[in-house]
This record gives structure tokens, sequence and C-alpha cells, in this order.
């Protein structure tokens, strides 16, 4: 098994720039790194850059690997060969900068067929000198800060000790469970990550144990959990269960048929940042059932387990037409 771990960031953060860096600092302890790159129109011009690096680089230019580009991106995952288990290395998936990292997340943790791999880190870099200066992508930006297991902040050059302190804040604020790490911290820690997962006994992916440099181990932070939710339950008990899921959970979707409306089964969403809860007609294969998919950091099952168990199991859909009274009779 080999550590899986996706890089994002907004559109000139410093990507490939940090991969520029971690590659020649991994390989120089020993460590491959083998790089799958996503972008919409230069992947093949920086693969070649990496590739000189000592690195194994697939390219994959066009549409996210969120969405238009993600079979080809778990196709290439599923292809590497059952030799590389024994391989002391690091897979990174460097994603364009406009990829929904929950999303992707969600399909790198749920797949089974990625069992030689661990459950995805994320390591978000942060342009220090642009954060939220996004305009109408500052939503995208705190949200692939949101689901980061790692941050580094970039071009902290260009500001002061002081406005660069006011961005690691901002940034934290966002996400407190993610650590800050720099280039040189990071090659270390992903090193002994890769001997650490190389020398393992096989595992369950959602059980697998990784340890920091500092060698003390940890449960990997992503994990994901499908539960199965009543045949039918009241509506607005399901959306404020939706909407009180612990901060933990960073993705939260299924389907579910509501007792006041029993034909139709829909699937449902949270939307990330937000209390909303969207519902979307479904016309589901035949023995599809309501069920709930939670991805996220450290999952606190038993929690969720009673959340749902406290839904209005009891609402049944009245589908039952009214009986006839029975007729007058006289005495």
């Amino acid at each position: 098994m080999m550590p899986l771990v996706l890089l994002a960031g907004f559109l000139g953060a410093g990507k490939t720039r940090l991969l520029s860096q971690l590659i020649p600092a991994l390989h120089a302890r020993g460590t491959r790194s083998r790089v799958i790159l996503n972008d919409f129109e230069n992947a093949t011009i920086d693969a070649a850059r990496l590739g000189e690096l000592e690195a194994l680089v697939t390219p994959l230019n066009g549409e996210c690997v969120c969405c238009g580009s993600l079979r080809e991106l778990l196709d290439t995952l599923y292809a590497v060969p059952a030799e590389a288990e024994g391989e002391r290395a690091v897979m990174f998936i460097e994603a364009n900068g406009a990829t929904e990292t929950d999303e992707l997340l969600s399909h790198l943790s749920a797949d089974a067929r990625l069992h030689r791999f661990s459950l995805p880190l994320q390591i978000t870099v942060v342009d220090a000198g642009r954060w939220q200066r996004r305009w109408w992508h500052n939503g995208l930006e705190r949200a692939q800060v949101s689901t980061a297991t790692h941050l580094v902040l970039n071009w902290t050059e260009r500001l002061g000790e002081a406005a660069t302190q006011r961005v690691r804040t901002a940034v934290a604020a966002h996400n407190p469970r993610a650590t800050q790490v720099d280039a040189h911290d990071l090659a270390a820690e992903l090193d002994a990550l890769a001997q650490t997962l190389r020398d393992a006994p096989p595992a369950e992916r959602g059980q697998t144990t990784t340890g920091r440099a500092a060698g003390t181990p940890h449960r990997h932070p992503f994990g994901s959990a499908t539960l199965p939710l009543p045949a039918f339950v009241d509506r607005r008990q399901f959306t404020a269960f939706v909407q009180q899921l612990p901060e933990s959970v960073v993705r939260a979707k299924g389907l579910v048929r509501f007792a006041d409306e029993p034909g139709p089964m829909f699937v449902w969403h949270r939307i990330p940042g937000r209390r909303q809860v969207r519902f979307d007609p479904s016309w589901p294969h035949a023995d599809a059932a309501p069920t709930a998919l939670f991805i996220g950091v450290d999952l606190p099952l038993d929690a969720l387990q009673g959340m749902i168990h406290a839904l209005d199991q009891s609402s049944q859909p009245d589908t039952a037409a009214p009986h006839p009274a029975p007729p007058h009779r006289a005495p």
C-alpha cells in the first residue's frame, strides 16, 4: 500500500512549484514519486518538467478530475501495477485549480478498488498574497482549504511577517484540524508514511494506521461510511438531521424517501459550507434502498447512527384509500 495524496489549491497557488520541491526531497530519502497531473491545457508541459525530477508522471488534460475527467483518473489509479505495492513511493494527484475537493475525496475514499492506496491525504496550497481575493471564487478557495489535512502557504516572501501571520490565522479559522507545514517538513512526513505503509501488514483502507514524522501513530484522518436510512422519513425532520451533522462530516449525500410523497426516491446532498439541503428526483434501480454516505475526518459513527435512529421511523406513507362508511340501515 502507498500513500495517496491529493494536491489542491486555487489557480496559480503554486501546486506544481511545491511538487518540484517535494519530488527531489523524497528521492533523496529513497522514496519514489508517482504523479497524476490534471490541468485544462498544459498538463503535458508540466508533466515533462516534473518528469525530469525523478518522478513517474501521467498527464490528464481536460476537465476537472472531480467531474469530467474522474473516470480517466480512476482508471489510471486502477492501472498501477501490483508490484508497485512493494515500492517505497507516494502517489500524488495534482488537481487543477477549479477542483471541488469534497466531491473528489468522496470518490477516492469510498472506492474499494483503490485498495493499493491509503485513504487520501489532502495538501492544499494557498497563495498567501491572494488569499480570499478571488471575487466570486472565494467560496471555492475556502472549500479547498476546509477539507485539507495539510496546508502550505506559498509566496509568503512577498508579504511581511505581520501580513503572513494574518493569513495563517484566517486559514486556520476555516480549518483548525489541518497541519500547516513547509515543503521540507512535508517531505519528511510523507517519506515516513511511505515507509510505514510499505512495511505494514495488509489492512482495510478505513483502518489504516499511519505515523507522523515524529513517530506518533494516528488513525488515518479521512474515512467514509455508508449507513442505511429508514424506509420513509419525515421531510422536515430529515432536513434538520442533515443540517445538524457534525463539522467533521465534509461530504454527505445519499438516497431518501419521504412519508408525505412515498412514490419517488430523491438523491440528497448537503451543500458544502451551507445549511441548505438539496433534493433531486431520482429513478434508481429496483433494489436501491434509502442510504446515507458520509465522508469526513474521524467520522463519529456512533453519533451518526444515533442521529439516524432518532429520525421518525414510525412515519409511513398513507397509500391506502379510505374505506367507505357502511350503509345506514333503518331499525
